[in-house]
C-alpha cells in the first residue's frame, strides 16, 4: 500500500480525531477508499496513520495502523506504508491513546 501527499493534505484539513474520507493506493495503483482518522508524526522518519477501510463502522477492531517515512512523503509526494501487526504492543498502545483522545 502507498500513501500520497494529496490524501495527507485532505486529512490535515479536517478536525483532529474526526478524520477524513480519502484513500490509500494498493499495489496495482488503484485508489482504495479509507477513512483516515489521525496522522501521528513521531519524527521526520517515523509517522503513522490510524485508518479504517470504508464503509466505516467505528469499531476499533476494524482499525488499521500504517507506518511510513514522513520525510520521504514530503520529498517524493508518495510513500510506501507498512501495516502494524494488530497483536503488537505498539498497535495496542496507539489505539488505546487514540480511544482516550490523548494525542495533542
Amino acid at each position: 500500500m502507498k500513501f500520497n501527499k494529496e490524501a495527507f493534505d485532505t486529512v490535515l484539513q479536517n478536525t483532529k480525531y474526526e478524520g477524513a474520507d480519502t484513500y490509500l493506493i494498493d499495489d496495482n495503483k488503484n485508489k482504495v477508499d479509507y477513512h483516515i482518522y489521525l496522522i501521528l508524526i513521531e519524527s521526520g522518519n517515523v509517522a503513522s496513520i490510524i485508518c479504517e477501510k470504508m464503509p466505516t463502522t467505528g469499531d476499533l477492531k476494524n482499525y488499521e495502523i500504517y507506518e511510513f517515512n514522513g520525510n520521504k512523503l514530503l520529498e517524493h509526494n508518495i510513500v510506501r506504508i507498512k501495516a502494524l501487526d494488530k497483536d503488537s504492543s505498539r498497535f495496542n498502545k496507539i489505539i488505546e491513546k487514540f480511544k482516550n483522545r490523548q494525542y495533542n
